[in-house]
């Protein structure tokens, strides 16, 4: 049953005095309006990803591991074609960061595919382990990226015969390069490059570990340099920068977010799902984090509770509210932002694909006037 966001918000706040009054809620969050939207159907949107420019080309993974693929004019959605080769889960899709006619799609079948817009018959590459020998066990990935000066590729698998493997490959390459098996123990969850360094990755698992690596170094156990042990379940992580230090976010399984530095032995900032929860005025246990997204000198929060979706700042030191998109119908899965063309993509459950315009300046504004307000 549709939920509209005023009853919504009513039955999944957090006390009846925190909706005494309807306009003082909305006033602390900044209106964010859907500008267009687009079905694929009744499924899952569980990945996007995006070109960097403002005539930008969309892919998106979805539940019955296909991909649509749109493109975003003045606004508008116009979907140009559908891809499907994969036969199990879509376990991400990227475009490439210098061709926007590229982009790239990994399965849980144990394959990587490079697809180019020009081409809309069939994939143009397929990554996969070439070292598999008959009767051994397919790995499935659960995880990849695409490092920033696209030539390496890295993928996380789930736990195969005893082992979870980082595998690498050369893009211009199809051969497996090598992978790491031994730094965890169970499935690994998420792999990310650093933003501006092709040399340094980060992993996370359901072993509860966040693993830095050297790529530079010629064996595992050297290019291992750092173990973070968040005591909870890694779903998602994510490089940000704040002070010109590179730190690293990390959401759990329960819906908690860690904020790590590089070499802390544990995290400097921990926020329950209770806190987010607080924060957005919802209910601990409706609340979700969708995603977490770099933003300048801040980390761009966006959070959900049934068909609720708002957004927090998230500073070095400050906690503050941020967007309420205003005509959000489902529960988001996946989401992707670019702060300067101030464009926020989500897509969820109800198989809708939702373009904001947020106008991320204002956040500064608005934090601004609350300090000087509070002084």
């Amino acid at each position: 049953m549709e939920i509209e966001e005023n009853v919504d918000d009513f039955n999944d706040s957090c006390s009846d005095s925190d909706l005494a009054d309807i306009e003082e809620l909305n006033s602390l969050f900044l209106p964010c309006h859907n500008v267009s939207s687009q079905s694929v159907g009744p499924k899952y949107i569980l990945h996007i990803s995006a070109t960097n420019d403002t005539n930008c080309n969309i892919v998106t993974a979805l539940s019955d591991a296909s991909c649509d693929v749109f493109n975003l004019t003045e606004s508008q959605l116009h979907k140009l074609n559908k891809f499907q080769e994969h036969n199990q889960k879509l376990i991400d899709c990227k475009f490439s960061s210098d061709n926007r006619n590229l982009f790239f799609t990994g399965s849980s079948d144990g394959t990587i595919k490079i697809w180019d817009l020009r081409v809309p018959t069939e994939s143009v590459i397929t990554f996969k382990d070439t070292t598999l020998t008959e009767g051994s066990s397919v790995k499935p990935l659960s995880s990849f990226d695409v490092s920033p000066s696209n030539i390496l590729l890295a993928a996380g698998t789930e736990l195969t015969d005893g082992d979870a493997y980082i595998l690498f490959w050369d893009i211009r390459n199809t051969a497996l390069l090598g992978a790491y098996w031994e730094s965890h123990t169970d499935d690994i969850t998420q792999v990310k490059f650093h933003p501006n360094d092709s040399n340094k990755l980060i992993s996370g698992s359901t072993d509860k570990l966040i693993n830095i690596y050297n790529l530079l170094e010629s064996n595992e156990d050297d290019a291992l340099q750092e173990c973070l042990n968040t005591e909870a379940l890694v779903e998602e992580l994510q490089w940000f920068n704040v002070g010109k230090q590179w730190k690293i976010s990390c959401v759990t399984s329960t819906n908690d977010l860690q904020l790590w530095e590089t070499d802390g032995a544990e995290p400097y900032k921990c926020l329950s799902r209770v806190d987010i929860a607080s924060q957005i005025k919802k209910n601990p246990g409706n609340t979700y984090i969708a995603a977490i997204h770099p933003l300048r000198n801040s980390l761009f929060a966006l959070c959900g509770s049934n068909n609720s979706l708002r957004s927090l700042n998230i500073s070095t030191h400050d906690l503050n509210s941020g967007y309420q998109c205003l005509e959000n119908t489902q529960r988001v899965r996946s989401s992707w932002i670019n702060e300067h063309t101030n464009l926020l993509l989500t897509g969820g459950e109800k198989g809708k694909l939702d373009v904001w315009k947020p106008d991320f300046s204002q956040l500064n504004l608005k934090d601004l006037k609350r300090k000087n307000g509070s002084q």
